[in-house]
């Protein structure tokens, strides 16, 4: 048997110590100047996070995703007074261990109902990039925005996942594959506009911005679901002087702090002949774009690209932006904090600018007899008698107020005794909106 001196190598013991250090130094090289293999790694290392996060919703025991804590009391139509604007609302958020789109009387009896199952409308989900954001269940896809038609049909977009179609029964009459998110909102010309995304991989024009990343863009989509234009917001800013707004965020050099979601585009509408009088600054056709994350509304022409107004708060967060028949802006502002019940903001409101003078109106929310909240998502609705409906998103609540703030209709999502579903969005229709007599599908 070798005694230990005789065992020691010197030279074995510099190679091993010089192959740790370069192991270990590569290692560091790889996370400072995010060389091979730092995306995979970091797919791998996201993806993992991912799953653990979301294990009871893969696994089918919760829908985590679409689930939160319960903030009001009761369970479906809660309240529905005589002052309540009559006719059909329409949700869209988790029943019945799916997400459905349906349709409901005042008193909370079922209409209709349409499955929203991602699997099942996009089987083929090769569209979504990168890869780790293709949702493993159906439990995984979140809807925002829809739009019921005269005919009982549905458009609906996923969330950054796609666009689609379902008749009356539900079956599907046509899907835009494309990473389609947030809202869907009516074109003049019978089609749609809605918020979309494009994942780029190449070196682009915009050289502070170091490749892969997510750009959002506009789409206008054709009745029968042909793409017909796509405005990226980059260029849309770039062209309008506006690129500056994406660097304001205190940092040293050119970088922004998350590629894959930079604006986040959550609203396009447009200006409508019918309201294009009360706001003599704009033209019929422009279009209203909500972009989250620099608290940013602007006002543009989809056909010259050109920006004619834009503001930055006071809102924070804000979605849904609409035109409103009194020449002014109403906002669904979420004044998100990132608490679970806004408690260092004191929850969201419902605001109105003057696009001509920038002077900015509270409508609901200002005190603690008003106070609602949802951190992310949101909407509201102005019907045609004055009052106004709202989505409270993560509190899986949809009420309607009078001009004087007084609730008057409201719906609770419950899930459970602890939780509510929560609720992607409300619409309110009137009784003579639709052309459908008879609802059943046989």
């Amino acid at each position: 048997m070798k005694s230990v001196g005789e065992r020691f190598d010197p030279a074995r013991l510099l190679f091993v110590c010089s192959v740790c250090l370069a192991v270990f130094g590569y290692g560091a090289a790889v996370g400072r100047y995010q060389i091979f293999p730092f995306d995979a790694l970091q797919f791998a290392l996201g993806s993992a996070k991912q799953v653990f996060a979301e294990r009871d919703t893969i696994l089918g025991v919760r829908p985590s995703f679409l689930v939160e804590p319960a903030r009001h009391a009761g369970n479906g139509v809660t309240r529905n007074e005589k002052g309540a604007f009559p006719g059909l609302t329409l949700l869209v958020a988790f029943f019945e261990d799916e997400l459905q789109f349906r349709l409901i009387r005042m008193d909370g009896t079922l209409v209709n109902r349409w499955p929203a199952n991602f699997r099942d409308i996009f089987p083929d989900p090769s569209h979504i990039k990168p890869a780790d954001q293709i949702p493993q269940t159906n439990w995984n896809a979140g809807i925002q925005g829809g739009l019921a038609l005269p005919d009982g049909s549905i458009v609906f977009t996923f969330e950054g996942l796609g666009a689609a179609k379902l008749d009356r029964c539900g079956a599907v009459q046509w899907t835009v594959p494309k990473m389609t998110h947030h809202s869907v909102e009516p074109a003049a010309d019978g089609g749609f506009w809605m918020p979309s995304a494009r994942y780029v991989e190449q070196p682009s024009d915009f050289r502070a911005l170091a490749p892969p990343y997510i750009e959002d863009t506009i789409v206008h989509i054709s009745a029968d679901g042909r793409v017909l234009q796509e405005i990226g917001l980059l260029s849309l800013l770039a062209t309008n002087r506006l690129e500056s707004l994406l660097f304001a965020n205190g940092l040293e050099d050119l970088r922004i702090q998350d590629q894959m979601d930079m604006t986040h585009l959550n609203d396009v509408e447009e200006l409508s002949r019918d309201l294009a009088g009360r706001f003599p600054q704009f033209a019929a056709g422009d279009l209203l774009i909500s972009l989250r994350n620099y608290n940013l509304l602007l006002v543009a022409d989809p056909r010259t690209q050109k920006v004619k107004w834009s503001k930055t708060g006071p809102w924070i967060k804000q979605h849904d932006p609409d035109f409103e028949s009194n020449g002014r802006i109403g906002i669904f502002n979420n004044n998100a904090d990132g608490t679970p019940t806004g408690s260092i903001l004191g929850g969201s409101e419902l605001l109105e600018i003057d696009p001509q003078t920038g002077e900015t109106q509270t409508l609901y929310g200002a005190g603690s007899e008003q106070k609602m909240y949802t951190n992310f998502r949101g909407r509201h609705q102005r019907l045609p008698n004055g009052n106004i409906l709202v989505t409270e998103s993560q509190a899986g609540r949809v009420f309607e107020i009078d001009a004087n703030g007084t609730l008057v209709w409201e719906f609770i999502n419950r899930f459970d005794e602890e939780s509510v579903a929560i609720v992607g969005m409300g619409a309110r229709y009137s009784e003579n909106y639709f052309d459908v007599t008879d609802w059943s599908c046989r």
